[in-house]
């Protein structure tokens, strides 16, 4: 059987994370979300895996993923339905978000034994925000609404279908939805006029990663599912560890440095001395976190250095970024009231009363630099010294006030 990973999408709603690097890479703990992905079909048995990618980011693609077929979606038209076009399959294929995270393969090795169409649900909190699932009374799919106001169950659409080549039969009946995108649930919509489509339902941990705040989240599970402790580092005496905390190779842990955990530090990371990490830090490789720095519940990816006297909380840092001395995150409102971000041009609550920023790659600030909650900072950003930070950012732009 062959499996299709949709990679295509722009990741708008990532930004500024995905100013340098597709929402596929994002990363949790030691690897990237796509790898995750790739890792479950192969224990499903499936190993003709394919990738659908934009021309934009082929390049990335290739240069991360070996064994790995890398198909281009065509330009002209966008959308799930126009990235299963870019690439037939004459049998039988497994098709998933690039966007998702699940916890295990259960849900992919469950519906590769069926011999019908499937998909699978899952249960969430907030059914609104996604393509519901309607049912009939065998369990098997009669619609999906996409985003009702009003949902009719909490089961949702994951994201992860199991097709015959029946579903290009109604690709080819549908047009370009309200979004200008060609809806692959459309398609569904049609098929399930005329084919059993089964739905099963996945109990593990699911997630999709569509805004900002949702690294953190992905993060969080990563690090409260940890087994076991690791130190394959050097840890000076006189550092204090609590928790769960796993130390790859290479990393430093110097004197006076405090960690609780759950916390992840990447391979080749320095910390201290006297540096605090507090639950659910990840480091992904070699960042730097130095002498008086705090960090909290934040995601700094590779090569980042936070070398002096600053705080990080709740916070996304993308890779190549360099705090100059004194920058601080403020990660809660004066009004303790819920952070609100910019999402796609749209102001959105988080759902946190403690959000700090996101910060794209390869940013730098001066000394004494402020960050208000929400905010986001584009990629290769120059923030003035002595700059509060109370709006969003662009990519390159150069802030001073």
């Amino acid at each position: 059987m062959k499996a299709f990973i949709l990679a295509a999408g722009s990741g708008e709603r990532l930004e500024p994370i995905t100013h340098t690097r597709p929402k596929a890479f994002v990363p949790i703990l030691s690897k990237p979300l796509i790898e995750y992905q790739i890792e479950y079909l192969r224990k499903c048995g499936i190993n003709d895996i394919t990738v659908i990618v934009s021309s934009k980011n082929r390049e990335y693609f290739e240069k991360k993923l070996k064994e790995i077929s890398i198909v281009t979606q065509k330009e002209d038209i966008k959308g799930t339905g126009a990235a299963i076009l870019s690439a037939k399959f004459n049998d039988e294929a497994i098709v998933i978000y690039g966007d998702l995270f699940f916890s295990d393969e259960k849900g992919i090795c469950n519906i590769i034994t069926l011999k019908e169409n499937a998909i699978i649900g899952v249960k969430v909190s907030n059914p609104k925000d996604y393509g519901v699932l309607v049912l009939d009374n065998q369990n098997n799919l009669a619609k999906i609404i996409e985003k009702p106001e009003t949902p009719p169950s909490n089961l949702i659409n994951a994201g992860i279908y199991k097709f015959n080549s029946d579903i290009f039969t109604y690709l080819d009946k549908i047009s370009i939805s309200e979004r200008g995108e060609l809806e692959l649930t459309d398609a569904i919509n049609l098929m399930v006029k005329d084919h059993r489509v089964k739905v099963i339902e996945y109990e593990g941990y699911w997630m999709d990663i569509g805004k900002p705040w949702n690294i953190i989240d992905v993060n969080k599970w990563a690090l409260d599912n940890l087994v076991f402790s690791q130190n394959l580092g050097n840890v000076e005496d006189n550092v204090k560890i609590k928790g769960k905390v796993i130390i790859n190779e290479d990393a430093e842990i110097k004197s006076g440095t405090y960690i609780e955990g759950p916390v992840y530090i990447g391979k080749g990371s320095e910390i201290g001395p006297n540096s605090y990490l507090r639950p659910y830090t990840v480091l992904i490789e070699k960042n730097k976190i130095g002498a008086s720095v705090e960090v909290k519940e934040s995601v700094i990816m590779e090569g980042s250095k936070i070398p002096h006297l600053s705080y990080v909380g709740d916070s996304v840092i993308a890779e190549d970024v360099n705090f100059g001395a004194g920058t601080l995150i403020a990660n809660l409102r004066f009004d303790e009231k819920e952070v609100k971000v910019n999402v796609k041009g749209k102001r959105i609550s988080s759902g946190r009363k403690k959000l700090g920023a996101f910060i794209g790659g390869h940013v730098r600030t001066g000394i004494n630099v402020t960050i208000l909650p929400g905010v986001k900072i584009g990629a290769y950003a120059r923030i003035y010294p002595g700059a509060v930070v109370n709006r969003d950012v662009g990519y390159g732009e150069f802030f001073k006030v």
